[in-house]
């Protein structure tokens, strides 16, 4: 399988962060309703707010790589998967290993460009690559 590019990886993150934006700002959206649209903060729902901004994210990664295929919405479109290392599909563990190393690790992308086996930082770290999608005719 051939590695996928710094710029379509790029994109599909592109991708992917507007669909996770979009469900936070959905999600705030319904605690502004059930608040009566009044932020208050120090309550229950401000906190409940904040787990939800910090926790999407790697829910929305973590299943879509280990339910989909290896493949989110913006990697489905811009055909491309992740994979383990090993071969076998990808475990949960793996998944939230990725997310923590891709966030924590943010400039690590741009290792891609330098690399020959075009890895990331998270890839070499969580021991999973992100392949080319091949055509099923």
């Amino acid at each position: 399988m051939e590695a996928a590019g710094f710029i379509r990886r790029m994109f599909a993150l592109i991708y992917d962060s507007l669909v996770v934006l979009a469900a936070i700002l959905s999600s705030s959206l319904l605690l502004v309703w059930i608040n009566g649209g009044q932020a208050e903060p120090g309550t229950f729902l401000s906190f409940l707010q904040f787990i939800i901004i910090i926790s999407l994210g790697p829910i929305f990664y973590s299943y879509f790589w280990t339910k989909n295929n290896g493949q989110t919405i913006g990697m489905q479109v811009w055909k491309i998967r992740l994979v383990s290392l090993s071969g076998r599909k990808l475990t949960l563990e793996e998944a939230i290993k990725r997310c923590f190393f891709s966030t924590l690790l943010i400039p690590g992308h741009f290792w891609i460009l330098f690399n020959k086996n075009k890895l990331s930082l998270s890839d070499i770290l969580s021991q999973t690559r992100i392949v080319k999608v091949e055509n099923i005719k």
